[in-house]
């Protein structure tokens, strides 16, 4: 910063601060502003113990291992050193799928925990990725976090741990809990953040028996024991054979001559035809450099045009690394998903995106920013989605009942038919010409089938509409 000296960090502010001299004569009155000696000591005690209770949570935290983003539970000392420790990542597996598949302890265990061994094995995968690969232990991760990554629920990874246990390839050296005071605010120096529960320490292992009982894995054919392919054999020693009437006519020197001396030559035709074993494994071995998904190119771009500060990079490759080290699904999270992801969590923090002239390392800043995002749930493009979803089957469900409706609501000729049958019915009782039992009987039977034609119902109306009081009920009391 402009301004500032190796004795003063903050010069310019320190400039505006002037003491006043001392008078030359003492006053009678004290300045109650001036801090005293007594104060002044009060003050150097507590920032000593202060910084002595930060040295003691540093050095708690450098004795108990802490690494990586989160606060670890202190493991008892020397309960590790009597569990076995693993083989490795990939043999611990294949020991473990064995023991599953092939004794009758490991299928026992199966059987008692409920667990099939798909879901076993994925859940530990998820646990040997978060182990030590030299001894299979530190396993830190959260049950949620675990279940993320064997795409499994909670209760599997219960009883997925339980079987382990069991078979004692996996052990719980602390059981997760709520922090200390102490732990509380080593974990706060630790990583930054506020932390107040820490998941269990497993240590995964293969025991003796595990491995004496599992077969070795078969060796692949050393490159003596392979058997060149009859094809190839038989090409080779037709070229040998075959005479070459060029060379041997042109430089007689390429079949008699010293192989050491100056004059020999060999063909440059024979050369380019003719391919070792070694140069044809070698080709066949290079590794081909695979695109970057589509999806993952199309979400960088996006990110790139929705952030002023990403624009003038030099190469979209850098930003999709970025995103994939991050963890980000592209299949579900887009550009736009990404960038207002940033734009939130920006708000929440209270920060401010820094301008393009402030930044130097454009990507550092974004893979930091990526990191330190939970990228797990649904994307907002998702969460749309799912509304619009909802919204069009309550839209359809309302289109459907109005369909309905009309379609059972009486005409207006039934309705005028119905009307005149009454008052015909109600004409002719008046008048004497037919039976008043048969009136009353043809009338009930008008009114039903004008109430089943006239069938638009009143809302929440828990009564049929022969059952509503009406001209029906008045026309019948006529009869």
């Amino acid at each position: 910063m402009t301004g500032t000296s190796d004795a003063n960090a903050c010069a310019e502010s320190a400039s505006t601060q002037l003491v006043p001299p001392t008078p030359a004569t003492s006053s009678t009155h004290v300045d109650t502003s001036v801090p005293q000696s007594v104060e002044v000591d009060t003050w150097e005690a507590s920032v000593h113990a202060a910084t002595q209770a930060i040295n003691l949570l540093h050095q708690y935290n450098h004795d108990t291992g802490q690494r990586g983003q989160s606060f670890t539970l202190p493991t008892t000392p020397g309960r590790e050193a009597t569990i076995p420790v693993w083989t490795s990542r990939t043999e611990w597996l294949r020991q473990l799928r064995h023991h599953i598949t092939h004794t009758t302890t490991g299928r026992t265990a199966l059987t008692t925990h409920s667990i099939s061994v798909e879901r076993l094995i994925a859940v530990a995968t998820a646990h040997a990725r978060f182990a030590d690969s030299a001894t299979g232990r530190g396993v830190t991760a959260s049950r949620r976090l675990i279940a993320h990554h064997a795409g499994v629920s909670l209760s599997v990874v219960n009883r997925a741990r339980r079987v382990l246990k069991q078979l004692h390839m996996g052990v719980e050296l602390e059981r997760g809990r709520t922090l200390r005071t102490h732990e509380y605010m080593a974990a706060e120096l630790h990583h930054g953040g506020q932390q107040h529960q820490a998941a269990s320490v497993w240590a995964l292992s293969s025991p003796r028996n595990v491995v004496e009982s599992t077969p070795p894995r078969p060796q692949p054919l050393s490159r003596q024991h392979r058997a060149r392919p009859k094809r190839r054999l038989t090409r080779h020693r037709t070229r040998t054979q075959r005479p070459t009437p060029t060379a041997t006519t042109t430089h007689p020197q390429a079949t008699d001559a010293d192989t050491l001396s100056p004059s020999a030559y060999v063909p440059s035709h024979d050369l380019s035809s003719r391919s070792t074993h070694q140069r044809a494994h070698a080709r066949h071995n290079a590794p081909t450099p695979q695109p970057r998904p589509l999806h993952l190119q199309r979400a960088s771009a996006t990110l790139i045009a929705s952030s002023p500060a990403l624009t003038h990079h030099r190469h979209i490759g850098h930003i999709c690394d970025a995103i994939q080290t991050a963890g980000i699904d592209t299949t579900h999270w887009t550009g736009h998903d990404i960038a207002h992801t940033l734009d939130r969590d920006t708000r929440e923090r209270g920060w401010t995106w820094p301008t393009r002239d402030h930044i130097n390392s454009p990507v550092a800043l974004l893979l930091w920013r990526l990191t330190h995002i939970n990228w797990t749930g649904p994307s907002p493009s998702q969460l749309r989605a799912t509304v619009n979803a909802t919204l069009r089957r309550e839209q359809h469900a309302r289109r459907t009942a109005i369909t309905h409706r009309n379609a059972v609501q009486a005409t207006a000729e039934q309705r005028h038919a119905a009307l005149a049958q009454i008052r015909r019915v109600l004409r002719q009782a008046q008048n004497g010409s037919v039976n008043v039992r048969s009136g009353y009987e043809d009338t009930h039977l008008t009114v039903e089938r004008i109430a089943t034609a006239n069938a638009r119902p009143y809302k929440n109306d828990p009564h049929p509409v022969s059952h509503r009081p009406g001209r029906f009920q008045i026309a019948r009391r006529f009869v």
